[in-house]
C-alpha cells in the first residue's frame, strides 16, 4: 500500500448502488409527427407532397400513404405496425423492418419529426 492510499477513506457502498439500468429502445419511445411544413393531396392510389421550405415534389406508394395517413396523430413504430398488420396481412416483424425503414426516409427528407419520449 503506497502513502497515497494510506490516506484515502473508502466510502461503504452496495454493489447495487453502482449500477445503471442499460438504456436501450425498452426504455424510450420514439414518436413520429408529420412535418407541418409539408402539404399533401391525393392523385389517383398515390399521396404527393410538397415541401414549401425545400421546394421538393414527393409522391409515397400505396402503404407509405397508410402509414402518413396514420401519422395524423403521433405515433410510435409499434402503433402504426399494429394497424398495418393487420390491414396488409403481414408478418409482425417484416412489417417493423420495413415501417421503419420507411420512417427513416422520410425523417431523412424532412417528412416526419421524430421525439424520444
Amino acid at each position: 500500500m503506497n502513502a497515497d492510499n494510506k490516506n484515502r477513506k473508502t466510502v461503504p457502498t452496495k454493489s447495487r448502488d453502482l449500477r445503471f439500468a442499460p438504456t436501450g429502445p425498452q426504455d424510450r419511445k420514439t414518436i413520429y409527427t408529420r412535418n407541418s411544413k409539408t402539404i399533401s393531396g391525393r392523385l389517383h392510389d398515390e399521396l404527393v407532397m410538397m415541401d414549401l421550405d425545400q421546394g421538393k415534389y414527393f409522391s409515397l406508394n400505396l402503404v407509405a400513404t397508410r402509414i402518413w395517413e396514420l401519422l395524423e396523430n403521433p405515433s410510435g413504430t409499434d402503433q402504426l405496425c399494429e394497424v398495418l398488420s393487420a390491414e396488409y396481412e403481414v408478418d409482425p416483424d417484416q412489417c417493423r423492418l420495413e415501417t421503419e425503414e420507411v420512417l427513416e426516409e422520410m425523417e431523412r427528407l424532412g417528412l416526419v419529426l421524430r421525439s424520444e419520449t
